[in-house]
């Protein structure tokens, strides 16, 4: 199913930037994947994984559909070209997730969270079907692993708000410049909640492309 030749998606499990890479399989081994050294989507610059960095890898089977699986970086090899070992689960250890659920957009969109009893209005930073990052504000105590209730804000093309209530588990908190930034993951979503997202979010991006702010 996977083959030389074939393009990875990178993106580090701990993923506090959402940064992603790519990179293409040079050489399947019975020990894993050696792969090309990875290029920084957005920077187009080479990136250096250390050994033991924790990824999460997928690839396009076709145009709707792509495996993912997790992998850890096992080391280096010399060849015609300069190779990083990955770890490989084989194809039981494939993921099958639908393409469209990757999508994610910057967006400063109004969203309420629940905690502990309190409501506290806020901002997201980007937002996907899979869940998104907030500006946490003075006061709002979250943390990892806390579980969270949400309302948050779609204003769509049509001109009207869509309110969604998700119920949401943070991931991750960490400082980005001079704020506070907390990564939330969306559980129990159902369908017409994932539909209403996925549609603002390919509304944004047409808008971003129309501005010119997204290639």
């Amino acid at each position: 199913m996977i083959k030389a030749g074939t393009t990875l998606q990178l993106e580090p499990i701990h993923n506090d930037t959402f940064e992603r890479y790519r990179c293409r399989v040079v050489e399947i081994g019975e020990e894993g994947l050696f792969i090309d050294y990875p290029i920084h989507t957005k920077t187009e610059k080479a990136v250096f994984l250390i050994d033991g960095t924790q990824l999460k890898a997928s690839f396009i089977v076709n145009e709707q559909t792509v495996l993912m699986f997790e992998t850890e970086v096992k080391g280096r090899k010399l060849s015609k070209i300069p190779m990083i070992h990955i770890h490989y689960p084989g194809e039981e250890g494939l993921e099958k997730v639908q393409r469209r659920q990757f999508v994610r957009v910057e967006a400063n969109t109004d969203i309420s969270i629940k905690i502990n009893e309190d409501y506290f209005p806020t901002v997201t930073e980007d937002i996907s079907a899979g869940g998104c990052a907030v500006l946490v504000r003075k006061g709002m105590d979250l943390k990892s692993g806390s579980n969270i209730s949400t309302t948050i804000v779609l204003p769509m093309q049509t001109g009207e708000n869509q309110y969604v209530e998700i119920e949401g588990k943070v991931i991750r908190v960490w400082e980005k410049g001079h704020k506070k930034v907390a990564s939330v993951e969306f559980v129990h979503l159902t369908k017409k909640q994932r539909q209403l997202i996925l549609r603002y979010c390919f509304e944004r991006q047409l808008n971003l492309r129309k501005k010119g702010l997204l290639e």
